[in-house]
């Protein structure tokens, strides 16, 4: 086994990549800026914690396979086991979906839930410390390798350096890597950014008596004339997670006035589901959710020893719930990589990052093309993107009446099949059919 190794950041991607490392390290240290809480609390560090998450089904299976028994744990805390299809009502494209039983499962519970859960796991691993109150201030690198961190601590000790043979930055979107990097003398990454200048606003409520005959709700935008879109979603405790969306700066308002008359506008059935019940929380904004892609893989110099996975490398527009497990996804590759190595970390990191595009490209392709229908396709640059951009609305269309496209499309949706299974021959066929007869 190597010495140690560094995790930037105690949030999920954090979590997911601690837990893979302590397979491969004798000792391994999540530095998180905020002060860690012990149970399932908010901090400054995570502001959209107040708002809807979701995990696809591809990280609930990454998340046993880590974690074997998480899933129990969450059900016993409050969590629903949900069936995408068999327990959502949804509407798209102006259409409501049918419902029938697809076995695609998710776990609904709020972010802040799961995440003291996968907290309390990862420090219980004997060979983990977790770190609150440390400020990563920059790299510290010699002979073309990073060998360490400049830590602020927030409880007052002195700035000072903590050395390790891996470091990994998981310190999400606000990551200040390509500064870091340009400190030690390498270039920072290109960007791809994609903004459809969405925003939303999140409330939670009481989940009313009597229940409704379904966990979520759905109502997704239809171009180009509806821009608005929402989310209830069943959290632990009967609570209600209750998310509007507008596209193109149509922000919903955080006012309770403002925000039932957007919920009305949008979908009345969806304004009647929360009209008379009882709010639990303030209504909360934000605007944070451009797709970004930073292309570390492009770098023809990268320092060895150092990876960046998460959202430090690539961030979705959150509306698609793509985030979390896209990193687990990438922590699990990264556990993979040094299990192949052998025990020889040397290119790792390089290698790591060359693969990353390949690990981001599904949850790529499925949140940009959605996006670029709002664009008119013009920022579409590469191959995949523009035959997605124009596909995907076709696709779309269809989804209401053919239950084969439906599911395969929740299944892509939620990273287990690759999105080629959108295009190949039974599913293109129905989609031109619907196309030309409607």
């Amino acid at each position: 086994m190597q010495t140690r190794a560094i995790v930037i950041g105690g949030s999920l991607a954090g979590l997911w990549t601690a837990r893979v490392l302590a397979d491969h390290f004798e000792q391994v240290t999540i530095l998180e800026r905020d002060q860690l809480p012990t149970g399932a609390e908010s901090r400054a560090g995570v502001p959209q914690d107040k708002h809807v998450h979701v995990l696809l089904e591809r990280g609930a299976q990454i998340m046993s396979q880590l974690f074997p028994g998480i899933t129990d744990e969450l059900l016993a805390a409050g969590a629903n086991r949900i069936d995408l299809t068999q327990n959502s009502r949804a509407k798209i494209r102006g259409q409501w979906l049918p419902r029938f039983q697809s076995g695609i499962i998710t776990y609904a519970c709020s972010r802040l839930l799961l995440e003291s859960i996968l907290r309390r796991r990862v420090a219980a691993l004997p060979n983990v410390e977790l770190c609150g109150g440390a400020q990563v201030q920059g790299l510290v690198a010699q002979n073309g390798a990073v060998e360490g961190v400049r830590v602020k601590w927030k409880d007052g000790r002195e700035e000072g350096v903590e050395t390790a043979v891996f470091i990994v930055d998981a310190s999400g979107r606000g990551s200040k890597l390509p500064d870091w990097l340009q400190e030690i003398g390498y270039d920072a990454p290109e960007e791809t950014i994609i903004d459809v200048r969405l925003g939303y606003a999140g409330r939670r409520y009481k989940i009313p008596n009597p229940t409704p005959k379904w966990d979520t709700m759905l109502i997704g935008v239809e171009p180009p004339h509806q821009s608005r879109a929402g989310l209830i979603y069943s959290e632990e405790n009967g609570i209600w997670m209750v998310m509007l969306a507008g596209i193109l700066g149509d922000y919903p308002p955080t006012d309770e006035a403002g925000f039932l008359d957007f919920a009305l506008d949008m979908e009345p059935e969806f304004h009647a589901a929360i009209q008379n019940a009882e709010p639990v929380s303030n209504i909360i904004g934000y605007r944070r959710t451009e797709n970004r892609l930073r292309h570390y893989e492009k770098l023809t110099r990268w320092p060895d020893r150092l990876v960046a996975l998460g959202d430090a490398v690539c961030g979705f527009n959150p509306v698609y719930g793509q985030g979390m497990t896209v990193s687990a996804m990438a922590a699990l590759t990264l556990g993979e990589m040094l299990r192949a190595s052998g025990g020889n970390i040397v290119g790792i990191a390089q290698s790591f990052q060359k693969k990353y595009p390949k690990i981001v490209e599904p949850a790529w392709l499925l949140a940009t093309s959605a996006d670029l229908e709002w664009l008119d396709n013009e920022e579409a640059t590469s191959l995949p993107e523009k035959l997605a951009s124009w596909y995907m609305p076709k696709l779309l269309d269809t989804i209401p009446s053919d239950p084969l496209v439906h599911k395969t499309f929740i299944q892509v949706q939620n990273l287990i099949v690759p999105p080629t299974s959108l295009f190949q021959p039974k599913i293109a066929w129905r989609v031109l059919r619907h196309r030309l007869l409607g």
